[in-house]
């Protein structure tokens, strides 16, 4: 404790001072730069703490190694397709610069282009990162380099320099926030510059649906999704994110049509839409996810006719993108022949015992409606087990085994198998996946989908309308799992209170990106349509700036008072200053005991009892806290009386 006292006591030298600026500034750096500018760095550190003074062999040596370090960190990443990366470029000034700065520190010799750099080192590290605690580390950074500046200035201690750069970034804030809110924007559509994005790719749907061991199961608690609905929550039978389509059943792999984007002729209007914004996380795959039915589409998506949705590029970069949905569990379309019998089609060489039944199903019913209520009947007779961990099937009679034998299985075995025991009744099916959430992970009108959430269900054809069917609601059991419920954290610990405060900064880490980190043009023009029609809307937002500017104008306050070390000077302040508001001005140099004899006489003003006890405090070690009390209550009396 007493290192840091005199450590914050201590003035600075420039070489000081920038040292710590650089380590600042470095900091983000070093979790992306090449291994052999690490190494290069090492070197230039070693050296600094030799501390001795460069040879010309020495720096010459030292910018060979940085011109190899950096030829091997860009080797194979700079060809003709990289150039047109700005982010090549960026790393390579980067290490440029390091090199640079690395000869001019060793040389010990502070110049301009010295000074500037942890700057730049700070500008070209917002190339590549995107998140939330790099915007909080920039905060600080950008307050650090204001402090180390105002102490080279101020040539002071460090504790009067941190005082200072924290009045000024208090007085700067509510310019900063004006500029924030209210400075043009200008959208960068193909930018890819700025805080970097999250590139972990998730995972949990491909696009395909297994049957063997490699069915879609994943107990990662990853998050893929952040939804923010304009009103709350939907319930959860609603929270159906839907991906693929899938038709076509081949070596127990259900896949979508090729190509799969059929025209979309169907009318979709009608009804409360409801609107909500999603983050969507790196997938590398093109489909987005959005509820059923999607009548709002984001910028460039595509919607065929399965209503399925699709960029024209991989999801590669976190995406940002509003939608609107009919929340309902069917909708109306027409089925074209073609589509008709691919949604019919069956491996007529497998699964006998499920045609068996489908025939009689179809003798006994000739309405497709009624063979469907037969389709849920016989699920629901067959006391099926919802498993994570299913014995092994069948797999050249895959609904066989499921309905008949094994009798246990999760999503994908359900929804394969009641598709196929539809189509060979006659009734065209199709699988969808997706994402389904049960909305525990929710705050306000915040939702969280993780990997975990990942589905399939089905739809089914009937009477000029797809379908939605939930299969594994014909589950009649469920088999707990421990292992699984320890890796989704489903037990009463998840529940628990710890569960709750991650939620909660999740949240807030939401709200920051949606209002901070992508406060675009778009924003800027809904707050200032908000501003204008809504006159509740902007009281608040004024009585909201009004109460920051108090509460800044008040720690402004409580920081501009000079800190008091001295008991003695704190306790004769008051008494000072009333005197100097009085005209009796202290002449430099003059000692506290002319002073008061002085105004004593001149003024008569009784100052001879402060006089003694202050003197008595400070040069007898016998006076004690009596002595302080009497102090200070005299100064007490003289103060009113000089009112």
């Amino acid at each position: 404790m007493r290192y840091l006292k005199n450590w914050l006591s201590t003035k600075p030298t420039p070489l000081r001072v920038l040292d710590i600026a650089y380590i600042v500034a470095l900091i983000p750096l070093v979790f992306f730069i090449k291994l052999p500018i690490l190494f290069f760095l090492l070197l230039v550190l070693t050296l600094l703490i030799i501390d001795k003074k460069p040879t010309a062999f020495t720096l010459i040596t030292v910018t060979a190694v940085g011109m190899v370090a950096i030829f091997f960190s860009l080797y194979g990443s700079f060809n003709l397709a990289g150039l047109s990366r700005l982010k090549l470029f960026v790393e390579l000034l980067i290490y440029i610069l390091l090199v640079a700065i690395s000869l001019q520190r060793l040389t010990k010799e502070v110049n301009f282009y010295l000074k500037i750099s942890p700057l730049l080192l700070l500008a070209m590290s917002l190339f590549f990162f995107h998140s939330i605690p790099m915007l909080l580390y920039v905060v600080c950074e950008v307050f650090i380099l204001t402090t180390m500046l105002v102490w080279q200035i101020m040539q002071s201690s460090l504790y009067s320099s941190l005082r200072v750069s924290s009045m000024l970034y208090i007085a700067a804030l509510p310019i900063v926030i004006l500029f924030f809110i209210f400075f043009p924007r200008i959208s960068f559509e193909h930018a890819k510059y700025g805080f970097k994005g999250d590139l972990i790719h998730r995972s949990g749907h491909d696009g395909l649906m297994y049957l063997d061991k490699n069915a879609l199961l994943v107990p990662s608690q990853r998050i893929v999704m952040e939804v923010g609905f304009k009103e709350k929550i939907p319930s959860a039978h609603h929270l159906y994110f839907r991906g693929s389509v899938l038709y076509n059943k081949t070596d127990n792999i259900w896949r979508p049509l090729k190509p799969s984007h059929i025209p979309l002729k169907s009318d979709l209007s009608g009804g409360k839409t409801t609107t909500y914004k999603v983050t969507l996380y790196p997938t590398n795959k093109k489909w987005i996810y959005l509820l059923d039915t999607p009548v709002v589409l984001p910028q460039k998506a595509t919607l065929d006719f399965h209503l399925e949705s699709t960029m024209p590029e991989p999801v590669n970069d976190t995406f940002l993108y509003q939608a609107g949905s009919l929340l309902q569990s069917s909708y109306q379309s027409r089925l074209p022949d073609t589509l008709k019998r691919v949604a019919l089609g069956y491996d007529r060489n497998s699964d006998p015992k499920t045609q068996a039944l489908a025939e009689k199903i179809k003798s006994k019913f000739s309405d497709p409606e009624q063979r469907l209520d037969a389709i849920r009947s016989f699920f629901r007779a067959q006391k099926l087990t919802y498993t994570l961990k299913p014995k092994p099937f069948d797999l050249d009679h895959s609904t066989d085994s499921f309905l008949f034998k094994v009798k246990e299985g999760y999503c994908v075995h359900f929804a394969a198998a009641f598709t196929t025991l539809a189509r060979m009744s006659g009734i065209p099916s199709r699988i969808v996946t997706g994402y389904r959430p049960d909305g525990s992970d929710s705050i306000e009108n915040y939702l969280i989908i993780r990997e975990s959430d990942a589905h399939a269900w089905v739809e089914v054809y009937l009477d000029g309308y797809w379908k939605r069917i939930e299969t594994t609601a014909f589950a009649s059991s469920i088999k707990k799992d421990r292992d699984r419920e320890n890796s989704l954290n489903n037990t009463q610990e998840e529940k628990s209170s710890w569960k709750k405060v991650t939620l909660y900064l999740h949240y807030i880490k939401y709200q920051i990106d949606t209002w901070i980190l992508e406060y675009s043009a778009l924003s800027q023009k809904k707050l200032f349509s908000y501003l204008k029609t809504d006159t509740l809307f902007l009281v608040k937002f004024i009585v909201s700036f009004i109460l920051l500017l108090a509460l800044l104008i008040l720690i402004l306050y409580l920081l501009s008072r000079a800190k008091c070390h001295d008991a003695l000077q704190c306790t004769l302040k008051p008494l000072l200053q009333k005197l100097e508001k009085l005209g009796m001005h202290k002449l430099p140099g003059e000692s506290l005991n002319r002073y008061f004899s002085r105004v004593e006489q001149k003024e008569d003003i009784p100052l001879s009892t402060i006089n003694r006890l202050y003197h008595q405090l400070k040069y007898q070690k016998t006076a004690g806290d009596n002595t302080l009390a009497q102090l200070k209550q005299e100064v007490k009396n003289i103060r009113k009386s000089l009112k």
